[in-house]
């Protein structure tokens, strides 16, 4: 007893000496926070500061080409410390950023967004929604100036090539935090990755070669398979126009595909519910004798055919075809601001100016870009098991109506997760959602207007697992491009995750997703 009492003067004096340093420890990360414009002179490896200012509430004016989104509201903004800069990993590296820091209700967490095509500038309005919910949010350039389907920028330019392939994402990864880090005096708790198309590409990038970079991806409609999705523009840019499919005859056969499969999953709103299920063929469309109107010609049915094949190399699908309900977004790929897959080609496969997108062969052109690539771009690698190891969370979705790429790639990637990995540690790790008549990230005919960024947050901060989400549907108003000559209504519905499918319940209105259950497809 005299023992016992006799440590408790020590027992008393140690409690204190750790009480004192825990609370100059607090002091000293406290102090260590810096002003937004202090962060100017901040030293952080292969980064300059260009700017860092404080943004009034409602006051930010995008200062270069902005892509223009769902999150390019401004005057909403709360106030924030705005940083500009450049990361020059590489002596030919120029990867531009921006880091939004909010001046008050930092959650406690960094976030950086993604790209579309071949990126080459700042995705302004993506950083909006994220900086709205608390987030210290980042964008970058990938490394260079230019027009989303221009790679005229990489020839000669190896480096800048690897910085728009994974390099830039990764390095801002790193400057991001730090900077956040400076700024708040404290390191992000959480970081979360939030893209579509090249931005779900970049997000399954991280997640493959970086897994210690991020805890939770979002990564939709991805741009995973990115040689042969090349490839694909090249094979839809080639089948429209004089001589093949008439531009003109794509909102034809939208109608038509809609019409044939929109009532396979028991109701009749203009939704393809079941896009693997769906059997249109343009060939029902082919003109009669004396027909001239409203109908395909017998090479208008065998382009769009060629089309919907996807790309093939002997008996080998590529990359398979987007779905029926798609066709009117196959336009983008003809436009000469957004021949893509030409681009590519000429300019880093090909190495030749004057080389033509009737001069593609699929049986070799697509093996000579895998082979020059060497995985840098492609983002199809099945094993996430690093990722998975340390706790990361993958949601990826896909509209089953985008017509720029097609969901039937992200099935596959999915597919090959599960059998590299076994379906319960996918199940653990990885949501997939296929959206109905989603067309590409957004739009369409479906339930298109999805919160995709909270169920990734509950997954990982409180161990809920996303389960069916709610979709949202607002009809573009009568006269819009791309509105249905009968103007359609408001709707919600499940989205489900794959392979469940949204099923009607017999009863109660159709435009509820209250009467709806996510059940497996019968077949």
């Amino acid at each position: 007893m005299r023992n016992t009492l006799s440590t408790r003067p020590v027992m008393k004096l140690v409690t204190a000496v750790a009480l004192a340093t825990a609370m100059l420890a607090a002091g000293s990360a406290q102090a260590q926070a810096l002003d937004c414009a202090a962060l100017k002179g901040s030293s952080v490896a292969n980064t300059t500061i260009t700017a860092a200012e404080e943004v009034a509430a409602g006051a930010f004016k995008a200062p270069g080409p902005d892509i223009p989104g769902p999150g390019g509201n401004y005057a909403k903004l709360p106030a924030f410390c705005r940083i500009a800069g450049s990361i020059k990993p590489t002596p030919d590296s120029d990867i531009r950023f921006e880091l939004w820091l909010p001046a008050s209700n930092w959650n406690g967490k960094f976030m950086q967004t993604g790209n579309g095509g071949a990126a080459g500038s700042i995705v302004y309005s993506s950083m909006t929604d994220p900086l709205l919910r608390g987030y210290a949010v980042a964008n970058t350039d990938t490394g260079h100036q230019g027009g989303g389907g221009d790679f005229a920028w990489g020839v000669d330019h190896p480096e800048k090539v690897t910085d728009f392939a994974y390099r830039a994402v990764h390095e801002l990864t790193l400057t991001g935090k730090a900077l956040t880090t400076k700024r708040y005096g404290k390191a992000p708790d959480r970081s979360y990755w939030l893209g579509c198309s090249t931005g779900g590409r970049q997000g399954l990038k991280e997640a493959q070669r970086y897994p210690e970079d991020y805890d939770a991806i979002v990564a939709g409609a991805p741009a995973s398979n990115w040689m042969s999705l090349m490839a694909l523009s090249i094979v839809i840019q080639r089948n429209l126009g004089p001589g093949a499919l008439g531009m003109d005859k794509l909102q034809l056969l939208k109608e038509a595909a809609i019409a044939a499969c929109d009532a396979d999953d028991g109701v009749k709103d203009r939704v393809i519910g079941l896009p693997a299920q769906c059997k249109f063929k343009p060939a029902s469309l082919q003109c009669k004798d004396g027909q001239a109107a409203q109908c395909l010609t017998a090479a208008e049915v065998a382009a769009a055919d060629r089309i919907y094949r996807g790309v093939v190399s002997g008996s080998v699908t590529r990359i398979p075809g987007t779905g029926a309900g798609s066709e009117s977004l196959w336009a983008a790929y003809a436009s000469p601001q957004f021949s893509i897959g030409s681009s590519f080609f000429r300019q880093l496969v090909m190495k030749n100016p004057g080389w033509t997108p009737a001069m593609f062969n699929a049986d070799t052109d697509v093996d000579k870009a895998e082979a020059q690539d060497a995985g840098a771009i492609v983002a199809m690698n099945p094993d996430l098991a690093a990722f998975f190891k340390r706790g990361g969370k993958l949601i990826t979705y896909h509209g089953g109506t985008d017509g720029l790429i097609p969901y039937g790639n992200s099935v596959n990637y999915y597919q090959s997760v599960l059998a590299k990995l076994g379906e319960q540690v996918t199940r653990d790790h990885v949501r997939f959602y296929l959206v109905p008549s989603m067309e590409h990230c957004s739009g369409g005919e479906g339930a298109s207007q999805i919160d995709w960024l909270t169920p990734m947050e509950q997954w990982v901060e409180q161990g809920k697992a996303p389960a069916a989400l709610v979709g949202t549907h607002q009809p573009l108003p009568a006269g819009m491009p791309g509105a249905p000559a009968v103007p359609g209504k408001a709707f919600t519905r499940p989205v489900c995750a794959y392979p469940q499918a949204a099923s009607y319940k017999g009863q109660g209105d159709t435009s509820d997703a209250a009467n709806f259950t996510c059940a497996a497809p019968a077949r």
